[in-house]
C-alpha cells in the first residue's frame, strides 16, 4: 500500500467527494509501481530544513505566487481545447482557483513577512494573477474543429494534472506548520484558514481531474488509462527529482514543466 495513494484518497473521503472505485485501483497501482519521492520522509525531512531559514521560506512563496498564476493561464488555455464541455467546465474552474491561489501566495507572503513587501513589488506580484473569476474571465467561444484536442490528448493532460494536483496537496500539507510558525499569534488562525482553503482547494482539482478519468474508464478505454496513469506517475516522479536539485523550487506547489511527449 502506497502512502501518497491513500493519503490522496483519504482526503477524498474526508471532504466527502465522489471518485469511482476504478479510478482509485488505478491511482493505487500506478503509486506502488512508481513509488512518488514526494511522499517519502526523506523529501519531507528536506523541506522542513529548507523551510527553517526564513530568506529561503519568503522566495519559496513569491515562486508560488509565480507558478500559480502561470499555472492558471496554462489551463485556461487547455479548457479552450476540451470538446466534453462538462470536462471543459471542471478544468475552467481549475484555472479560476490558480489565478485565486497566486493572490492568496502574496496575502501569505504579506501577513509573514511584511516588511518584505514594498507597495511596487507587492504590485508586480499580484500582476501574476490573471486574476480569473466565476464573473469575469476569457470569453468563452464556441470551439473550432482546428483547436480541439484529441480525446486521448485531453486525457493524458488530465492524468498529468490529477498526478500533480496530488504531489500539490502533500507540499500544501507540508507548507501549512511552517506557516503556522512563522505567524504571529494574531494572524495564526488567518493564516490557518487561508491554508485550509488551499488545501481543500487542491483536494477538490484530484476529485474533478479523477471523476473525468473514471468518465473516461467507463467508455471502454480502461486499459490505456491504467497505462499512462502508470507512465505518468513515472514522468511526474523524474520531473519531480530534477526540481528538488534546484533550492528554490523545493516549496512550489506545481511543477514548471510538464512532459508531454
Amino acid at each position: 500500500m502506497n502512502n501518497v495513494s491513500e493519503l490522496a484518497l483519504n482526503y477524498l473521503q474526508r471532504y466527502n467527494c465522489q471518485i469511482l472505485e476504478d479510478y482509485q485501483s488505478v491511482l493505487r497501482q500506478a503509486c506502488e509501481i512508481h513509488p512518488p519521492p514526494h511522499g517519502m520522509a526523506w523529501y519531507g525531512n528536506s523541506y522542513r530544513q529548507f523551510a527553517r531559514n526564513a530568506e529561503w521560506f519568503s522566495n519559496s512563496l513569491v515562486t508560488n505566487v509565480v507558478e500559480e498564476g502561470t499555472g492558471s493561464k496554462q489551463v485556461w488555455q487547455f479548457s479552450e481545447q476540451i470538446k466534453n464541455q462538462e470536462f471543459a467546465q471542471l478544468v475552467r474552474n481549475h484555472s479560476i482557483d490558480e489565478s485565486r491561489h497566486s493572490l492568496m501566495f502574496v496575502a501569505l507572503l504579506n501577513i509573514i513577512f511584511p516588511t518584505k513587501i514594498e507597495a511596487d513589488f507587492r504590485t508586480q506580484l499580484k500582476a501574476f494573477s490573471p486574476q480569473y473569476y466565476h464573473h469575469k474571465h476569457p470569453p468563452l467561444v464556441p470551439i473550432s474543429s482546428a483547436k480541439i484536442m484529441d480525446d486521448l490528448l485531453v486525457m493524458d493532460e488530465i492524468i498529468q494534472i490529477n498526478l500533480l494536483e496530488i504531489r500539490a496537496l502533500i507540499l500544501q500539507l507540508l507548507l501549512r506548520p511552517v506557516l503556522q510558525a512563522y505567524s504571529t499569534p494574531k494572524d495564526l488562525a488567518k493564516v490557518t484558514r487561508m491554508s485550509d482553503l488551499l488545501i481543500f482547494d487542491e483536494t477538490k482539482h484530484i476529485e474533478y481531474s479523477g471523476y473525468c478519468i473514471g468518465k473516461y474508464m467507463e467508455q471502454g478505454h480502461g486499459s490505456w488509462v491504467r497505462e499512462m496513469m502508470i507512465y505518468r506517475q513515472k514522468t511526474v516522479n523524474e520531473m519531480f527529482l530534477e526540481d528538488i536539485e534546484l533550492a528554490d523550487s523545493v516549496g512550489t506547489t506545481i511543477l514548471r514543466t510538464q512532459d508531454r511527449s
